[in-house]
C-alpha cells in the first residue's frame, strides 16, 4: 500500500511549464497522514516563501487534489524550473530546482536607438530571477518601443547562455532594419476637405526631399492612429457630428522600405445647432448663460467650442464656491433634419474653500516668488477662474520646464470642503550668455559679451551685463530690475552705463553715468 502511495505522489509532477488536470489524477483520494512538510533544493529563495503557498500542514491528510493544488501555486511563484512531490516514510518532500539567476544583459544589434531606451522598457533586471515569460513581454515590449520610432520591420529575439549551474547571460538579439518610409497617403470619400488639407493635421508626412531635416515621412503605427482621431476632432469642429474613418489600410511595398496607407472617410452631414437648453441645479438666468457661451442658435456644430463652453458654464459655478461643479452636456439629433439640440446639465455639488497651498520642486526660485503670481488665498471661497488664471501666471515667470507646473487640487480626509492645492513645478536655466567677435571697417576688430540672470538670487529680479570692446570704442552697462518693489505691485530698477569713443579725428566722445525706472 505505501508503495502504491508513493507512486501516486511521485506522479503528481510539474515540469517546465505542464500541469495536470483533474483528469489526469482521477477520483479525489486520501493518501496519508503528514508528519511533517519537508522543502529540499532551495539555494536563493526563502523557504518560508514556499511553505505559505501550501495548504497542506504537518498533521493533516493529504488528498490528490491538495497535492496537485500545492504543486501549482508553487510552480506559479515562478521561481523553479521543475516541482516534484515525494512520500518519505510519513513525510510529505518537495523537490525544488530552481530558476537560474540573470547574471548579465546584453542588447546586440541595437544601432539607431540607445541601450538606455531599451532598458527603460524592459522588465527582466539583472540579478534577477529568468522568468521566460517576462522574457517573451520584454520582446514585444522592444519591438513596441522600435515602431514607434519608425522601425516598423524590426525584429527581436532571446538567448539564454549559461555561465555556471546558477548564473545565464541573456542576451536580445535585435534586427533593425531601416525605418519604413511613408510613401503616399490617400483619403477616399472626403468631400469638404482636400487630401491635403487633412495631410496638414497630421504628424505622420509622406517622405520629401528635406525629409532628412525635419525627421519626418517614417510611418509609426501609434502615430498614424493618434492622426485618425485628430482627423475625426477636426471633422467634428466643422460641424460633422457624425463622421467616421474606417481602419487605414497599409501596405508595404516588395522591398520593404515603403508604406502605401488609405484612408476611407464618411463624412456624413453637416449639423447646425437648433436649440441651446439648461437643466439640471441652474443658478443662472437663461440670458446670461446663453450670453456667456460661445456656440449660438444657428450656428455651425463645433467640438471644440463645446468643450469650451463647458469650460466656462463649470468656471461660472465653480467662481461661486462650488468647487466640484459639473457640467454634463447631451446631443440630440433632429430627426431628418441636419440639426441636432444641446442640453447643458449642472451638478453643482458642496460649497468649498482653498485651505493649504504648499509649493514643491523650486529648489532655486523662492516661495513668495511663485505666491505673489497667485490670485487664489488661503481660506476664502473656491474660484476656478482664479485657479487657471494662477497656473497661467505661474508658468508665464518662465523660471519652470514647460509643463512642468501642475496644480494639484485634494480634499484633506475628513474635510470634503476643502480644497487645498499642491503646486509642483520643476526649475529650468534662466541664465544666458552671449559672446561674439568681428572685424569691420569703422572700428576693427571688436568683441561683445553679455550676461543675464532673469531670476537673480531665486527673488525673480532680473540682472544683466554688456559690454563691446573695440580699439575706439568701448561701451559697458550694468542693468538691474526689480518686477516686485518691497513685495508690492510697482516695479522698480536702474542702469549704470559707461561708453567711450575715439572714432572722430576732431574729438574724443566718452560718457557715464545712470538711469533709474519705476
Amino acid at each position: 500500500m505505501a508503495h502504491s502511495l508513493k507512486s501516486l505522489i511521485y506522479l503528481l509532477l510539474v515540469i517546465s511549464g505542464f500541469s495536470l488536470s483533474a483528469s489526469n489524477i482521477g477520483e479525489q483520494r486520501n493518501l496519508f497522514k503528514v508528519d511533517k512538510v519537508i522543502i529540499k533544493g532551495l539555494k536563493k529563495v526563502e523557504k518560508e516563501a514556499v511553505l505559505e503557498k501550501i495548504s497542506t500542514k504537518a498533521g493533516q491528510v493529504v488528498t490528490n487534489y491538495n497535492l496537485k493544488n500545492d504543486i501549482e501555486k508553487i510552480y506559479n511563484l515562478k521561481y523553479f524550473e521543475s516541482v516534484e512531490a515525494h512520500q518519505e516514510g510519513k513525510n510529505l518532500v518537495y523537490i525544488l530546482k530552481e530558476k537560474p539567476i540573470v547574471a548579465e544583459i546584453k542588447l546586440l544589434g541595437n544601432d539607431e536607438v540607445s541601450s538606455d531606451d531599451i532598458t527603460g522598457v524592459l522588465k527582466v533586471k539583472e540579478y534577477s530571477i529568468l522568468d521566460i515569460n517576462t522574457v517573451k513581454t520584454d520582446i514585444k515590449a522592444i519591438l513596441k518601443l522600435y515602431e514607434e520610432k519608425g522601425f516598423y520591420l524590426a525584429n527581436a529575439k532571446y538567448k539564454v547562455q549559461s555561465i555556471d549551474d546558477e548564473n545565464v547571460r541573456l542576451s536580445f538579439l535585435i534586427s533593425e532594419f531601416d525605418k519604413v518610409k511613408v510613401k503616399k497617403v490617400t483619403f477616399l470619400g472626403n468631400q469638404a476637405f482636400s487630401d491635403d488639407e487633412l495631410k496638414g493635421i497630421m504628424e505622420t508626412r509622406e517622405e520629401s526631399l528635406f525629409s532628412f531635416m525635419s525627421g519626418s515621412g517614417s510611418f509609426k503605427e501609434l502615430g498614424f492612429r493618434t492622426d485618425v482621431e485628430r482627423i475625426k476632432y477636426f471633422y467634428r469642429t466643422k460641424g460633422y457630428l457624425q463622421v467616421n474613418l474606417g481602419t487605414p489600410e497599409v501596405t508595404i511595398s516588395e522591398d520593404k522600405k515603403w508604406v502605401f496607407v488609405t484612408v476611407k472617410v464618411n463624412e456624413g452631414p453637416k449639423f447646425k445647432i437648433r436649440d441651446i437648453k439648461f437643466g439640471g441645479e441652474v443658478l443662472f438666468e437663461e440670458e446670461k448663460l446663453l450670453k456667456d457661451i460661445q456656440l449660438k442658435s444657428g450656428d455651425v456644430y463645433s467640438e471644440e467650442l463645446l468643450r469650451t463652453d463647458i469650460q466656462k458654464l463649470t468656471e461660472l459655478y465653480q467662481d461661486e464656491g462650488y468647487a466640484f461643479a459639473n457640467v454634463l452636456r447631451t446631443l440630440q439629433v433632429v430627426p431628418g433634419e441636419n440639426l441636432v439640440d444641446i442640453q447643458f446639465s449642472f451638478e453643482k455639488g458642496k460649497i468649498a474653500r482653498f485651505g493649504t497651498i504648499s509649493i514643491k520642486g523650486n529648489t532655486k526660485t523662492r516661495d513668495k516668488v511663485v505666491r505673489r503670481e497667485l490670485r487664489i488665498k488661503e481660506g476664502t471661497k473656491f474660484s476656478g477662474s482664479k485657479l487657471r488664471e494662477s497656473k497661467e501666471n505661474v508658468n508665464r515667470l518662465g523660471f519652470f520646464e514647460p509643463g512642468s507646473v501642475i496644480f494639484n487640487t485634494v480634499s484633506p480626509p475628513g474635510s470634503d470642503d476643502v480644497i487645498d492645492v499642491e503646486i509642483t513645478v520643476k526649475e529650468q536655466s534662466t541664465g544666458q550668455i552671449s559672446l561674439g567677435a568681428g572685424y569691420s571697417t569703422a572700428t576693427g576688430g571688436f568683441f561683445q559679451a553679455s550676461i543675464a540672470q532673469n531670476n537673480f538670487r531665486g527673488l525673480g529680479q532680473q540682472l544683466s551685463f554688456r559690454t563691446n570692446l573695440a580699439a575706439q570704442q568701448t561701451t559697458f552697462s550694468l542693468s538691474f530690475t526689480e518686477p516686485y518693489f518691497l513685495d508690492t505691485l510697482w516695479t522698480t530698477g536702474g542702469e549704470i552705463f559707461t561708453e567711450e569713443n575715439q572714432q572722430f579725428n576732431s574729438y574724443d566722445f566718452k560718457r557715464q553715468g545712470f538711469s533709474g525706472r519705476l
